[in-house]
């Protein structure tokens, strides 16, 4: 019996929900409503599982609050195992390093911690990506087009080689591919950027992305949604962080607002696909 990938988890969570989005848990205790970590982050998982087909976890965030953090951080990971079952976790640690460190970052997430994916930064080769592939049953997602303002200071850059020069992040992605033959690669893919998005889509049909940038960051859900879909409407994901598990500072109702600042990103996402392109 061949072993489900998470991406074909993911894949499979997100039509049977019909719903894209994937809510990023970054407790940050100066803008929850309550203090607690782990309350908070339950009352808001318990309040968009019906919505959401995957959390991601920055561990920055987590990291930041010591031991307490990372304490609320493992209660939040069995919780969404509990309360919502067919979801995906990843892990948004942007880790990159030589194989027998990156081979410990790969056990730290994927067998201490028990996350379903993590993001992983590329810079270092596929030496550094291999260990992440090991696990049959995991995934990773490669950062190649970011959604920060900066990201043009290398990402642009125009790289000799091949038949015509191509930029920084469409060299990433074509690595990316290789390096994910069996499925267990994606991309980070930001929605500021929807023209580059669609370039790597018409470039790699049928990989994964993960499209970070919308609501704070300004990213345009439909242009982001339709530039990422694949032929079949499928295979992207739109992570909203601050626009949703902030949507009310209010103790009595942030959850209320958290699970309709995600039913409504659902609604924008699949309204957009149903308008052709």
């Amino acid at each position: 019996m061949s072993i489900q990938t998470a991406f074909e988890r993911l894949d499979a969570t997100s039509w049977g929900i019909q719903s894209h989005v994937c809510v990023g848990l970054d407790p940050d205790p100066a803008r929850m409503a309550i203090p607690d970590v782990f309350e908070f982050n339950k009352s808001i998982v318990d309040a968009t599982r019906h919505a959401a087909c995957a959390y991601k976890l920055q561990l920055a965030f987590y990291e930041a609050l010591g031991v307490p953090g990372l304490q609320a951080m493992e209660r939040t990971i069995r919780h969404v195992r509990d309360a919502a079952p067919r979801a995906v976790i990843i892990a948004d640690c942007k880790r990159g390093d030589i194989g027998t460190v990156a081979a410990a970052y790969a056990k730290a997430m994927f067998e201490t911690w028990g996350f379903d994916m993590a993001t992983v930064m590329p810079y270092m080769g596929a030496d550094s990506i291999e260990p992440w592939l090991q696990y049959p049953d995991r995934g990773v997602y490669i950062v190649c087009r970011t959604s920060n303002p900066g990201a043009h200071d290398v990402q642009e850059l125009r790289v000799q080689g091949g038949e015509k020069p191509r930029r920084v992040f469409e060299w990433v992605a074509a690595a990316a591919a290789r390096w994910g033959a069996a499925g267990k690669v994606g991309l980070v893919a930001g929605a500021t950027q929807p023209g580059d998005v669609r370039v790597l889509r018409e470039a790699h049909a049928d990989m994964p992305f993960l499209v970070p940038g919308v609501g704070a960051q300004g990213g345009d859900v439909a242009l982001a949604s339709r530039a990422a879909a694949n032929l079949d409407g499928r295979g992207f994901i739109i992570n909203s962080s601050r626009a949703i598990i902030y949507a009310s500072k209010d103790r009595a109702n942030f959850a209320r607002a958290a699970r309709d600042a995600c039913e409504k990103l659902r609604k924008e996402i699949n309204s957009a696909l149903t308008v052709s392109v």
